[in-house]
């Protein structure tokens, strides 16, 4: 949670068009001690 501010105004510039919904939520770690964000995506594929 010590960067959320930095990982907020990222994202905030990056989908500033789109305004998808977003949550931040502070964990006790990941897999890999070196990541500090984790995003994961949905998406619609249609023919």
């Amino acid at each position: 949670m010590a960067t959320w501010k930095d990982a907020a105004k990222a994202h905030g510039e990056f989908f500033s068009a789109i305004q998808p919904a977003c949550t931040f939520m502070e964990v006790s770690g990941f897999i890999d001690p070196e990541w500090l964000i984790e995003i994961e995506a949905d998406a619609v594929l249609s023919k």
